[in-house]
């Protein structure tokens, strides 16, 4: 899944990302369904936090988990006690790598954005 560019209205350039794995992709909408699971501690709450639809988030946290050989999200089903989920020390690890790529990509595409921009005539490009 990805998310929607941001609106058109963004005053500087941005770069988002999404990778492909052998198992399928890990972009901006995943990473932000699991870093919503790591804070709200469930899934539902996570999506409405992101204004996802229930069925959606679950589709997509099984998508997260087939990603790996051990599960990302461990989830426990509602009742008496409640249901829950949390990031496994994998689904934390996982959020840690992407955070360094995050940043290293970031680092490495900001002046070769700034000159896009200007090039494009974006606002707050100095065009």
């Amino acid at each position: 899944m990805t998310v929607k560019p941001p609106p058109q209205s963004r005053s500087e350039a941005m770069l988002w990302f999404r990778i492909l794995l052998p198992g399928g992709a890990l972009g901006p909408g995943k990473i932000a369904l699991l870093r919503a699971i790591a804070a709200k501690g469930s899934v539902s709450a996570a999506a409405r936090t992101l204004r996802m639809s229930h069925a959606r988030s679950v589709k997509l946290v099984a998508e997260i988990n087939a990603l790996a050989p051990a599960p990302i999200v461990d989830t426990r089903a509602g009742g008496l006690s409640g249901g829950g989920a949390s990031l496994t020390p994998l689904g934390l690890a996982v959020l840690d790598a992407h955070a360094d790529i995050e940043r290293s990509v970031t680092r490495a595409a900001v002046q070769p954005l700034a000159t896009l921009a200007k090039l494009l005539g974006a606002p707050g490009a100095g065009a």
